[in-house]
């Protein structure tokens, strides 16, 4: 019974993960069937939940790992996305957001960066930057030296994971 909930669990993790990182990206191409699409989910879902397994037990991953996990992402291409495959942007949103899922369930370690997307820009007060059409990680990265750069002042939280999850409640 255990697998089966947990299955469950991480079914729904994937479904919110899939709604979070395509919400206003305009990912697929006009005409394209829902098989089509459900292959490329399946395909992208099998190589997240891989490299999610390197978060498990590892303490930091460094940012080197985690953006080379993002372009990894990237080269995941299928004939039903508008460009052929998703940018930097999107990408990121997929990783960090399953990850944080993973890591408010005690599955992982804290993950090293959070989502990217417009409520953190405003929240860290930067110029919003869309995410849905961030290319590589130069916007990316500014981001998240912010966020350490707000954590090195405000010592009230361990991470920046923690950080982020405190001004995403706060936006409630």
């Amino acid at each position: 019974m255990k697998n089966m909930k947990e299955e469950f669990i991480l079914s729904e993790i994937w479904y919110l993960t899939i709604s979070g990182a395509f919400q206003r990206a305009n990912v697929y191409k006009e005409g394209i069937t829902e098989k089509e699409k459900e292959d490329f989910k399946r395909n992208l879902r099998e190589c997240i939940t891989e490299i999610a397994e390197d978060y498990e037990n590892e303490v930091v991953i460094e940012d080197t790992v985690h953006l080379t996990n993002i372009y990894k992402i990237m080269k995941i291409s299928h004939n039903c996305l508008n460009n052929g495959s998703l940018n930097f942007g999107i990408s990121q949103k997929l990783l960090n957001l399953y990850l944080k899922y993973l890591w408010c369930l005690g599955k992982i370690p804290a993950p090293p960066h959070f989502p990217v997307d417009r409520t953190i820009q405003e929240k860290l007060g930067m110029k919003v930057e869309p995410w849905t059409r961030m290319n590589d990680e130069s916007d990316y990265m500014k981001v998240i030296q912010k966020a350490r750069d707000f954590l090195n002042i405000n010592k009230e939280h361990k991470n920046i994971a923690k950080l982020e999850l405190a001004l995403f409640r706060k936006e409630k």
